[in-house]
């Protein structure tokens, strides 16, 4: 192999950009550039890439880099010229064409039809892992940027519960959207892990290692909650094995959190202190008229940080202000995003709340009429609400509120007399109809609460 000359790479691929509106030519010149290159120090008799069975030119990857460079804004603008390239490319079935190949099709916009199919086609055509990981990562790059919704439904293809030999694609494909720090939807996909990290394939070790530091580094603190919930409520024997045998891959911080929890148990795995009474006893009979326990209610526990949740208003989101000072004052809270709708909205909080007990729901605004209504339905798991300005609201909730029954849960409630979003009058009507056991808490402010976020005394709030 000759040393490689930048100047000369350089003029070589752009020459053979030149052809890229004809592809029979482009793979003449293609094969010229990648053989004057070959490595033979390492080329082989057979010239098979190591665990592949597609041939390799034995070329640097600064050579596919350079070629790449020069291709870029022609497959952007051309893009069903690129898509013919591509198969071309493909059907050469080189190592180096079929990952320019793939790069190609990250090039050509999302909404193309034609873009899907190919990436689902050649994924099961390839055992190539350098290929297979080119394919999910570089050819959905644009998706993954432009259209992240989409990109999610893809994923959520890929790790459908009824279809596991995808979920090593599925994978595969997140990872470089977990590490994109641009990127603010992590609650969905921590929803689109769980079940595969419970479910714990032996098949997949690698690719949940992979996917629960990448988890870590984007997220600590959800991330622990998460390991932690599964871990001690997965009635999936393997769970625990297959986590024991990649424990080793994670982060020492991580490893360290979930140590206890990893151990092999002989006894009963310890809880967490003061949680003997965690979750609900589903098969304990609850009789109708039997009244609430006061001894429950308000019975005072060292307050534990990963049972505190943020639910945020409508048209917001986990990067709103409260929901950030909120997650700096108590590590470990849990700040989800949340539909607008209202029953999408119960079925996400239902959801990342399981079966477990003592929540302490802090809602704002819309979050606080959602707080409201499962807490009225699900009183048993919730330990206290704080309210911030809630939507108590006839018009338009009234529907929602107007058949609840009284709600035993200690109830505090915080509202500024400058509200111009949901009347103090009206929301405390509610409120006083609603909660026996009720703080109510007026601050001069508006509707944000912004400067008396500042000067509460949050600690003794949610104690």
């Amino acid at each position: 192999m000759p040393a490689i000359d930048l100047a000369r790479l350089r003029a070589q691929a752009a020459r053979l950009a030149d052809f890229f509106f004809l592809p029979e030519e482009f793979i003449k010149h293609l094969r010229e550039v990648l053989e004057f290159y070959v490595n033979y120090t390492l080329r082989t008799v057979e010239n098979v890439a190591p665990g592949s069975n597609l041939k390799t030119y034995r070329t640097p990857p600064a050579v596919l880099t350079q070629i790449q460079n020069e291709l870029r804004l022609k497959a952007e603008e051309h893009p069903h010229f690129a898509l013919e390239l591509a198969d071309k490319l493909w059907d050469e079935g080189a190592l180096e064409t079929r990952l320019l190949a793939s790069y190609l099709l990250g090039r050509i916009p999302p909404q193309e039809e034609r873009l899907l199919p190919r990436v689902s086609a050649w994924t099961q055509q390839i055992r190539d892992p350098e290929v297979r990981a080119a394919l999910l990562t570089t050819s959905l790059s644009r998706m993954r940027k432009e259209t992240p919704e989409r990109f999610l439904s893809l994923a959520r293809e890929y790790l459908h519960p009824e279809r596991p030999r995808l979920w090593s694609n599925g994978i595969q494909a997140l990872l470089p959207l977990v590490a994109d720090s641009d990127f603010e939807n992590l609650p969905a996909i921590f929803d689109l892990a769980e079940p595969i990290i419970e479910e714990a394939p032996s098949a997949l070790q690698g690719d949940l290692a992979d996917l629960i530091v990448a988890l870590y580094r984007a997220s600590p603190n959800e991330t622990i909650f998460m390991m932690k919930q599964i871990l001690s409520t997965t009635e999936n024997p393997l769970t625990a094995v297959t986590m024991r045998r990649i424990a080793p891959d994670f982060p020492p911080p991580l490893r360290n959190e979930l140590r206890d929890f990893l151990r092999p148990q002989l006894t009963p795995r310890p809880k967490p202190e003061d949680s003997a009474d965690d979750f609900i006893d589903e098969s304990a009979a609850v009789k109708a008229d039997a009244p609430p326990s006061p001894a429950r209610q308000i019975r005072r526990k060292k307050l534990d940080n990963t049972r505190l949740i943020y639910l945020h208003g409508s048209q917001s989101s986990s990067q709103s202000g409260k929901a950030r000072q909120f997650a700096e004052k108590f590590p470990g809270m849990i700040t989800p995003d949340f539909s607008d709708d209202f029953d999408e909205y119960m079925a996400q909080l239902k959801k990342i709340l399981g079966r477990k007990k003592n929540w302490t729901l802090i809602g704002s605004s819309y979050g606080g009429l959602i707080a409201t209504v499962y807490a009225a339905q699900k009183a048993e798991q919730v330990r206290k609400l704080v309210l911030l300005a809630p939507a108590l609201l006839k018009a338009p909730f009234g529907k929602y509120l107007d058949d609840l029954p009284p709600i035993e849960v200690p109830a505090t409630v915080i509202h500024g007399t400058a509200d111009d979003v949901v009347p103090l009058d009206e929301a405390r009507e509610y409120a006083e109809k609603l909660f026996p056991h009720l703080r109510y808490i007026v601050v001069n402010d508006g509707h944000r609460l912004q400067e008396a976020f500042n000067e509460l005394n949050w600690e003794e709030i949610l104690e």
